[in-house]
């Protein structure tokens, strides 16, 4: 296998990075992380090995990864997040005959907003919708109004850009099932057992298996995390991510 950190050149100018992990395979699982994660944390990292080893290129992008060229989180938007994955999708989709999409949190709602053509199917790991109301179950934001900023505590502490935030506001749940009612492709939920959900008494992922246009499917792991990080959570999460795209090859 070859591991390389590949270089995009986004639509305005900026640079995003990722990296390729390729045996030559025609099929490619491309990942997009969630809010504060980056391309090597683990989730990423084991997720790109399992699917090696399962037949598929993987591509692990990084939306802010503080290497040269590229964003930072402070600068991100959710419209920098899909322009930057439209960019990603656009430098692969005439190299492999076959791709396919897991998102992780963030990464998922940035999926339903763009809802991208072409691809076999999509698994979206808990995603991240409705997140203004996650949001206010807890301490999570403290503004900074001279920087237009907010400082977001998930334990350790991150810097967000108030446009970011303000985003977000416009994602509440009755949009989100309005994207889904758009979307085509395949698409998976696998849900934790302390889902992010759980912030969102009003909704739940059953609530999205009506809505999506295309082919849906719903699993839920139980003793895991948003955050997939207890033990044996990733060999369950990834193992459902490939029986939903073997199921969607378009090429057996």
């Amino acid at each position: 296998m070859t591991e390389t950190l590949l270089r995009i050149k986004g639509q305005d100018d900026t640079v995003i990075w990722g990296k390729l992990c390729a045996e030559g395979h025609r099929r490619l699982v491309i990942h997009i992380h969630g809010l504060t994660h980056q391309m090597n944390f683990l989730l990423e990292v084991t997720s790109s090995e399992f699917f090696n080893a399962n037949g598929f290129d993987h591509y692990r992008v990084g939306l802010y990864e503080g290497l040269r060229g590229s964003r930072r989180l402070h600068e991100s938007t959710l419209s920098t997040h899909t322009k930057d994955i439209q960019s990603v999708l656009d430098h692969f989709c005439n190299s492999y005959d076959e791709i396919f999409i897991t998102a992780h949190s963030l990464g998922g709602l940035a999926m339903l907003i763009l809802n991208p053509k072409n691809i076999c199917a999509m698994s979206l790991w808990d995603p991240a919708l409705d997140v203004t109301n996650f949001w206010k179950t807890g301490d999570y934001l403290t503004p900074l109004p001279e920087q237009r900023q907010y400082a977001l505590n998930y334990g350790n502490v991150f810097v967000l850009s108030a446009d970011m935030v303000e985003e977000m506001k416009k994602y509440p749940d009755d949009v989100c099932l309005d994207l889904a009612r758009a979307v085509v492709t395949p698409m998976q939920f696998v849900i934790p057992e302390r889902s992010i959900f759980d912030a969102s008494p009003h909704t739940s992922p059953e609530n999205y298996a009506s809505a999506f246009g295309g082919a849906f499917d719903l699993r839920r792991i139980t003793d895991a995390p948003h955050t997939f990080s207890n033990r044996g959570n990733r060999e369950v999460l990834f193992k459902a991510s490939l029986d939903w795209f073997n199921q969607h090859r378009a090429i057996q």
